[in-house]
C-alpha cells in the first residue's frame, strides 16, 4: 500500500466482527462479494470514519441476501432499489449504526460494475475475503480505472462520459465530494455537467436534500454553492434566488443580493467550523448545539447555512428606490419566510427543520436591532427567546453570518466588537442563565392560580403564567407569593379597565 496518502484511519472493531458474519452467511451461499466505494476511498485518504456504512457488490441476489444478512444479524432490510437489485441492511451494535448497502453488479462482472460508478475516487474495490485479512491494510486493491491515482491528485473524474446524464444528482455529489474532501473537479467533468443540468429538477427532492445538507455539513459549504451557482445549477435547485443576482442593495452592503447571501454561507463556514471567535465558555455549548441532529446526519449547522443562503430571498418583491435613491427592502423577512416555506416542502424537509428555518429567516433581523441597544435588558433577552425558543441561538448565529457578510473590508471594527457583545450577552443567557432569564422555573401552576384567584380556567390563565413568568425573567418577583401578589394586581388592572 505504498501508494496511499496517509495511514488508514483504525477500523472499528464492531465494524469487523459485523462483516465477519456477512462473509460467513455469503459464504454458506456460495456468493462472492466485493468491498467497494466510500469506506475504501476514506481508508485510503485516512479520513475518519464519522458514518459506519459499507457498500458491498455481488455479482447477483442482492435482494434475497440481504433479507437473509437482516435476518441473521438482526438487523431491518430497507429495500433501495427492487429492480437494479439493490437494498440496505441496518444493524446496530453497542448503541452504534452500520449501514450495509448490498447491490447487484451493474453489468456482467465487477469490471464492468465499477465503470459505471459516479466517480473513479469511487471505483475501487477489494474482495470481501481479502479485506478481512487485513481490515486496517486492505490489499489487493482492484482498480481498473486508476482511482488511486485520482486520489493522490485530490481530482475528481467521472467513471464514464454519461455519468451525469445515468443520474443527474450526481452534479450535486461532485459538489459534495469536492467539499468534503478538498478535491478539485477535472477539467471535463463541468462541460458534462452543464448538458445534464435540465435534468436535475427531475430528481426527486429527497435525494436533492441528502446531498444539500451533506454540502452544508462541510466546512466549504460556500465553494460548491459558488460553484454551483456559475454551473448555473444553484438556479435549477432554488428559482427563488434568481431575481436576486445582480440586484443591488445600496451602500450599506458590498455585493448583490444573491453574492451576498452566498457570502453568508461563506462566514457561516467560517466560524461555525470551530467558533473559535467566540469567547472560550461558548465555544462547548455552541458546538453541541450545532450538531444536534433533528433527523439522523441533518444538524442545526447545515439548517443554519440553508436559512443563510436563504435569508434574503424575500428581497426582490420588497425592493423600493426612493427618491433621495436610498434602496429599501421592508417587510423582506416576512416575504422571505413565505418562499422558505415552499422550499421546505420541494426538499421534503421534515415539519420540525422547516419550523426552524423559516424562523430563522423570519427573525434574522431581530438580533441587529437587540445589537444597537446600549444595554440589553432582562426583558428584552426574555422576549427574543420567548419568540424563538431553542431556534434563539440559530436565528443569532445566521444573523452574524449576515452581519459579517455585509459591509466586507468596509465594517467598522468598534461596531463589530460592539455588536458581538451583544450576541454572546443573548447566547450566554440561553445557555448558562436559562432558568433565571429565558425560561424561568415555574413559580405557581395553572392550578394553583385558579384555585387562589378564583378564576375559570380559560385564556386568562396562560395570560398571567405569562405576565408572572416575564417578572421572573426581570427579576421583578422571585417567590410564590409575589407571584399570586402580582396576578391579583394583574386581575384588578383588568376588572379597573
Amino acid at each position: 500500500m505504498s501508494q496511499t496518502l496517509k495511514h488508514e484511519p483504525q477500523i472499528p472493531r464492531v465494524l469487523i466482527d459485523t462483516l465477519t458474519q456477512v462473509q460467513g452467511i455469503l459464504q454458506s451461499r456460495g456468493i462472492p462479494a466485493y468491498l467497494v466505494g466510500g469506506l475504501l476511498r476514506d481508508q485510503l485518504l485516512g479520513r475518519p470514519l464519522r458514518y459506519l456504512n459499507v457498500d458491498l457488490a455481488l455479482p447477483a441476489e442482492a435482494l434475497s441476501i440481504s433479507r437473509a444478512i437482516a435476518g441473521g444479524l438482526g438487523g431491518a432490510f430497507v429495500p433501495l432499489d427492487e429492480d437494479a437489485g439493490s437494498a440496505r441492511v441496518v444493524v446496530t451494535v453497542d448503541g452504534g449504526r452500520i449501514e450495509l448497502d448490498l447491490s447487484d453488479f451493474r453489468g456482467a462482472t465487477l469490471a464492468e460494475d465499477l465503470g459505471h460508478r459516479d466517480f473513479t475516487v469511487n471505483a475501487l474495490a477489494i474482495a470481501l475475503t481479502d479485506w478481512l485479512r487485513a481490515p486496517h491494510s486492505p490489499q489487493p486493491l482492484i482498480d481498473p480505472l486508476e482511482g488511486r491515482r485520482a486520489l493522490q491528485r485530490k481530482e475528481l473524474q467521472a467513471c464514464f462520459p454519461g455519468t451525469f446524464e445515468h443520474d443527474p444528482v450526481r452534479i450535486l455529489r461532485a459538489f459534495r465530494f469536492a467539499a468534503q474532501l478538498e478535491f478539485t473537479l477535472a477539467p471535463s467533468l463541468p462541460p458534462l455537467m452543464a448538458s445534464a443540468l435540465p435534468l436535475l429538477t427531475k430528481v426527486s427532492g429527497e435525494r436533492i436534500r441528502d446531498e444539500l445538507i451533506a454540502v452544508f455539513e462541510t466546512d466549504r459549504a460556500h465553494v460548491a454553492i459558488q460553484a454551483l451557482n456559475q454551473l448555473g445549477g444553484l438556479d435549477a435547485l432554488f428559482p427563488e434566488l434568481i431575481a436576486g443576482r445582480g440586484m443591488e442593495q445600496g451602500g450599506f452592503h458590498h455585493l448583490d443580493v444573491l453574492d451576498h447571501q452566498i457570502e453568508t454561507v461563506a462566514q457561516a463556514d467560517r466560524f461555525l467550523s470551530d467558533f473559535a471567535e467566540f469567547s472560550e465558555p461558548l465555544r462547548g455549548p455552541l458546538s453541541a448545539y450545532c450538531r444536534e441532529e433533528f433527523v439522523e446526519r441533518r444538524s442545526r449547522k447545515s439548517l443554519i447555512k440553508l436559512a443563510g443562503l436563504l435569508h434574503d430571498v424575500g428581497k426582490p418583491a420588497r425592493r423600493t428606490v426612493e427618491a433621495d435613491g436610498e434602496i429599501w427592502f421592508l417587510g423582506h423577512e416576512e416575504t422571505g419566510a413565505e418562499l422558505v416555506r415552499g422550499v421546505a416542502e420541494r426538499l421534503r424537509l421534515s415539519n420540525r427543520e422547516a419550523d426552524m428555518v423559516r424562523q430563522l429567516v423570519l427573525h434574522h433581523l431581530r438580533p441587529g436591532f437587540l445589537s444597537r441597544e446600549p444595554h440589553l435588558t432582562r426583558r428584552a433577552v426574555y422576549r427574543f427567546f420567548k419568540v424563538l425558543g431553542d431556534d434563539g441561538p440559530g436565528c443569532l448565529l445566521t444573523w452574524w453570518a449576515d452581519r459579517m457578510a455585509t459591509r466586507g473590508s468596509r465594517s467598522r471594527l468598534d461596531q463589530i466588537e460592539q455588536q458581538r457583545g451583544r450576541l454572546e450577552e443573548l447566547l450566554s443567557a440561553y445557555f448558562f442563565t436559562a432558568d433565571e432569564i429565558v425560561t424561568p422555573l415555574r413559580l405557581v401552576d395553572g392550578h394553583a392560580l385558579m384555585e387562589t384567584l378564583r378564576v375559570q380556567p380559560g385564556p386568562l390563565i396562560g395570560e398571567l403564567l405569562g405576565a408572572i413568568e416575564e417578572a421572573q425573567a426581570e427579576g421583578r418577583i422571585r417567590t410564590r407569593d409575589e407571584a399570586l401578589t402580582l396576578a391579583r394586581a394583574h386581575l384588578e388592572q383588568r376588572k379597573a379597565a
